[in-house]
């Protein structure tokens, strides 16, 4: 038969669960208020990410690349597809310093080989905040299944809509993609810069390196390393969810190469429809 919980029971059991509700609360007020800010922001991020996942899921198709990561792949959406990146990094040593991404990216059927979009940006620095909208253009020249190799050429312009001088700089890239093996892709790029802020001119060369190692149907090992010309120098890495065949999760830690070496942490998603 079954037996049914007395007071006495399920007393004992709320007392069980408030106090390692306690517990776990006490924890987080533990932590410095910037870093609770922070944990905060990205659970909170995460949580809408994965909400959002869940709403459109039926909608969507995922592919690799793409999202937080610089290093371009030579890969464009297949005509007639459309995909929408976003992203939220946080600094992991200074809570006042995030920034948000949304990147829409449509190739259409008309233009097969030429991938339109654009990135809205939010940064965030010691509670300074700017946004910044980068349209990008990509064109494919090159695609070679039976060697598995692909070229393409990006461009894209930046403009500041918080600053008297909008123009922010533009940027050329020639990212290729070479898959040596079915799982693994490894991709290369060459580029330039033209860097505008408040009559400050800088032209540098840019480059990145990166591969996508295809653990498991649902998982991707991602890395890369970049730089420019007497300028920023980084690495990227962290693992892509591939939740079905529609949706990607990225989570991606990251570092600085120069200066103070700032760290940081990123969680996005990749939707394709």
């Amino acid at each position: 038969m079954h037996k049914q919980n007395t007071p006495k029971r399920q007393d004992g059991f709320a007392k069980y669960r408030a106090r390692h509700y306690r517990g776990a609360r006490h924890t987080l007020l533990l932590l410095p208020p910037a870093k609770r800010r922070a944990l905060q922001r990205n659970l909170i991020f995460i949580g809408v990410s994965l909400s959002t996942v869940l709403l459109i899921a039926l909608f969507s198709k995922a592919h690799a690349a793409g999202g937080a990561y610089v290093v371009d792949d030579g890969a464009v959406n297949a005509p007639g597809e459309c995909n929408v990146d976003t992203w939220y990094s946080a600094n992991r040593h200074a809570a006042s310093t995030h920034n948000a991404t949304l990147s829409p990216a449509c190739t259409f059927s008309a233009m097969p080989t030429v991938q339109w979009g654009a990135a809205v940006s939010r940064a965030t620095t010691a509670g300074k905040g700017e946004t910044q909208i980068s349209p990008q253009v990509k064109a494919q020249v090159l695609s070679r299944e039976n060697v598995g190799l692909e070229l393409a050429i990006t461009a894209g312009a930046h403009v500041a809509l918080d600053r008297q001088h909008g123009f922010d700089g533009a940027d050329l890239n020639i990212p290729l993609t070479w898959q040596p093996l079915a799982p693994l892709r490894l991709n290369l790029n060459a580029g330039w810069s033209h860097a505008y802020n408040d009559g400050d001119q800088q032209h540098r060369l840019s480059w990145g390196t990166g591969f996508e190692y295809q653990l498991a149907e649902g998982l991707t090992l991602i890395g890369e390393r970049y730089g420019q010309e007497g300028g920023e120098q980084a690495w990227q890495a962290g693992p892509r969810f591939h939740i079905g065949k529609r949706v990607d999760v990225d989570v991606v830690v990251g570092r600085s190469l120069i200066g103070e070496r700032a760290q940081w942490l990123t969680t996005g998603t990749t939707l394709r429809f």
